[in-house]
């Protein structure tokens, strides 16, 4: 970036040609090394949906590399996994796989997650019957995001996953979560301001009625972003340069969250100045990061 600023990505699935959902610990490795140099301070990598067994695998590996980096200079460094992709309402998976999703009870994360839970910062939960598993998470001190919904009750979420996205859009007829998490003074948003996600008047629109204070910008990035190539396979489907599947539909951002704060100074969405404390401040209050 231009100049000194902490950017902390709490949902991205990628980056320069590199998948999380199937990364090694050498791949790890190099993306931190390379998103360093890009402008990343620190990132919870995101896993979609897949058999139990595989996620386990996937955070014992995300656990590993953050116990080698965490003392580590020149690296970004990783704050914990967002689990976003196992939960979810069948009736909104997005480009996801809707065929991984489970019932978002307590036994269900206990058996994919195992010794590997203090990893998990993040989890996302789209079914509406899911108080069992959002009473163990919050025990936990894991964060609690409502997405990949058509729930319009925000009750018990601490935040929302990718704001607009994959959920019912604002109605001037019925309550929608969207309308809902845009008027609580209390739940944090994730919003992707890729201006492709969401467009840029509603962005606007959002930043002058969301407390900022409650906003966290994210990338949502996936392995195209910072890479020459002209799709890749992500959630077994073929996605191509501009993120999208030969459908149209939105897999990810391509753009990491420096350049998205940077585009959205030089467009005059929000200056600089405010949105460098959306994705460093906030996360850390969020989080309660000790930085």
């Amino acid at each position: 970036m231009k100049e000194n600023i902490k950017v902390i990505d709490i949902h991205i699935h990628g980056g320069f040609g590199i998948n999380f959902d199937n990364a090694n610990q050498n791949d790890y490795m190099d993306f931190l090394s390379q998103a360093y140099i890009s402008g990343l301070y620190a990132i919870c990598p995101a896993l979609t949906g897949d058999i139990p067994d595989r996620i386990y695998e996937k955070l014992s590996i995300i656990k590993e590399v953050k116990q080698k980096t965490d003392k580590m200079r020149n690296i970004t460094k990783i704050i914990g996994a967002n689990l976003e992709g196992t939960f979810l309402d069948k009736n909104k998976p997005g480009i996801q796989n809707k065929d991984y999703f489970l019932k978002p009870d307590k036994s269900n994360f206990i058996n994919l997650v195992k010794d590997s839970e203090d990893i998990v910062k993040i989890v996302t939960i789209g079914e509406k019957d899911n108080n069992d598993l959002v009473n163990y998470l919050k025990s936990k001190n894991i964060k609690v995001h409502f997405g990949h919904t058509t729930m319009n009750e925000i009750k018990n979420a601490d935040g929302i996953t990718h704001l607009f996205n994959a959920m019912d859009d604002i109605s001037h007829k019925k309550e929608t979560l969207c309308l809902s998490a845009l008027l609580d003074k209390n739940i944090y948003i994730e919003l992707i301001a890729d201006t492709k996600h969401v467009i840029p008047d509603l962005l606007k629109l959002t930043f002058k009625i969301k407390d900022l204070s409650k906003i966290i910008l994210i990338s949502d990035a996936i392995p195209l972003a910072k890479s020459n190539l002209d799709y890749i396979t992500f959630c077994g489907k073929k996605i191509y340069k501009g993120g999208v599947d030969d459908k149209g539909t939105l897999a990810g951002s391509v753009m990491f969250l420096p350049d998205i704060i940077q585009n959205l100074d030089k467009t005059g969405i929000l200056p600089i100045e405010v949105s460098k404390k959306l994705v460093y401040e906030n996360v850390v209050d969020y989080l309660k990061l000790i930085v």
